[in-house]
């Protein structure tokens, strides 16, 4: 199976995909400040083999222009509009992180297009430290450290961010912390932890395969335990070992 990789242009802005291995069609959808690219990485790759990945850079990343006054129905409508333009009437989708959120929120409201749902380290209750993120000050330091390998071997002994200097050397984070952008999706991560997900998400009746890691945030092992109990074809994958950052 084939697609065109020319960005597709929605309402004027271009959006940017990009397209990885063979098989049924998943859209792929990455995390905060990150791009499509991480699903070219060996642990993601073997998560979907025999898939084609068309992994999608979210409006503000990678090669996608921003949408400045989206909102969850529009990042859906994103969606809708790459999959109408491949010819996919239904298909599979995987979020990580963030795009978790929007997997999620997309596979509620047009349940009968997806027919497979990946959902890798979602978190929708948002930890008190990720309030920092949404501060000049922390896009300030981000800038300064984040390519300070002396830093980022010592974040890297938190069990939770196990990985991450890994990550950063295969060059999958942006080199700037884009204050517009990330405290955009920020503030829609907030909005979101607001709605009864887990009540909205009983509507599911796609097999939904829920991925987390031992050694994750806290917020993200509780999310997945209730989504495991909300949505009735679910299964639930635990990471031994591992932290938010493994499966890149």
């Amino acid at each position: 199976m084939s697609y065109s990789q020319n960005p597709l242009n929605y309402k004027g802005f271009n959006i940017h995909y990009s397209l990885y291995g063979k098989g049924n069609p998943v859209i792929c959808l990455h995390g905060l400040n990150l791009d499509g690219r991480i699903f070219a990485t060996k642990n993601m790759r073997e998560l979907l083999a025999d898939k084609t990945i068309l992994a999608l850079d979210l409006p503000g990343y990678g090669k996608s222009e921003f949408l400045p006054k989206a909102n969850f129905a529009e990042i859906g409508a994103v969606i809708t509009e790459l999959a109408d333009k491949l010819g996919l009437k239904h298909f599979e989708l995987c979020g990580f992180c963030l795009g978790g959120i929007f997997a999620l929120d997309y596979a509620i409201r047009n349940k009968d297009r997806v027919t497979k749902l990946y959902l890798i380290e979602t978190m929708i209750y948002l930890p008190w430290w990720l309030y920092f993120c949404n501060t000049v000050c922390f896009g300030f330091l981000y800038n300064r450290l984040s390519r300070n390998k002396l830093c980022l071997s010592l974040l890297s002994k938190l069990p939770a961010l196990k990985g991450l200097a890994k990550m950063k050397s295969l060059t999958l984070i942006h080199n700037v912390w884009n204050n517009r952008v990330n405290s955009f999706y920020l503030n829609l991560m907030k909005e979101y932890q607001s709605i009864n997900h887990v009540q909205r998400s009983r509507i599911i009746s796609c097999q939904t395969e829920l991925f987390y890691s031992e050694k994750s945030f806290r917020n993200i092992r509780k999310t997945n335990q209730e989504l495991h109990t909300a949505i009735r074809k679910s299964a639930l994958h635990r990471l031994q070992a591992a932290g938010h950052f493994s499966m890149m």
